[in-house]
């Protein structure tokens, strides 16, 4: 996949997008990869750049430790026809809502679309939650560090430094094929499953 870095879009371009990739769920890595894949096989989604993947520590009930990334893509879609298609991707890997912030097989969050800022019921862009969050921003950062947040003015990389880099655990590069301490290097590596 190509290197995302010039992150302008003119009125004549499909819109630049950002997802969010999660699952502690099944065989988190092969589940995260086969779904870059399958996203990029939608028609009207053309993948950019994907992130390593990052082992990090859950956000709420106690669950396995998650892997995360990010990708970076060029749609053809509206944001809530890109919403329905992560949905289903989702419950096609297995994805059951039943517990807020609960463990999953999959997670696929839409969390730029452009420069657009969106609130309805059922969509909010940017997503709401995105500046607070070190497992979204790293991997993001990693892809698109230049990307500003559409309400706050800040770039991707400022506000990954302003979160840090807390429950981080280990980075798996898909080149290396390996897993490096990303921070805590007083704790064991995670085993990849």
């Amino acid at each position: 996949m190509a290197e995302c870095t010039d992150l302008s879009i003119s009125p004549s371009d499909p819109p630049l997008v950002a997802i969010a990739l999660g699952s502690n769920l099944g065989e988190p890595l092969q589940q995260l990869r086969a779904a870059v894949k399958v996203l990029g096989q939608r028609p009207g989604i053309n993948v950019l750049a994907c992130s390593p993947w990052y082992c990090t520590t859950p956000v709420g009930p106690p669950q396995p430790n998650y892997w995360n990334g990010c990708l970076v893509a060029r749609v053809q879609l509206s944001p809530w026809a890109l919403l329905k298609t992560l949905q289903a991707i989702e419950v096609q890997f297995g994805r059951q809502r039943q517990q807020h912030w609960g463990a999953r097989t999959l997670d696929l969050d839409l969390l730029l679309y452009g420069d657009r800022v969106i609130a309805t019921p059922e969509l909010t862009l940017p997503h709401p939650r995105l500046a607070e969050r070190p497992f979204v921003l790293v991997p993001l950062a990693a892809i698109a560090p230049h990307w500003r947040h559409p309400l706050l003015g800040e770039t991707i990389q400022t506000l990954r430094e302003q979160v840090g880099d807390q429950g981080i655990i280990a980075v798996l590069s898909d080149d290396a094929g390996e897993t490096t301490f990303a921070t805590a290097a007083d704790r064991p590596p995670p085993e990849p499953r």
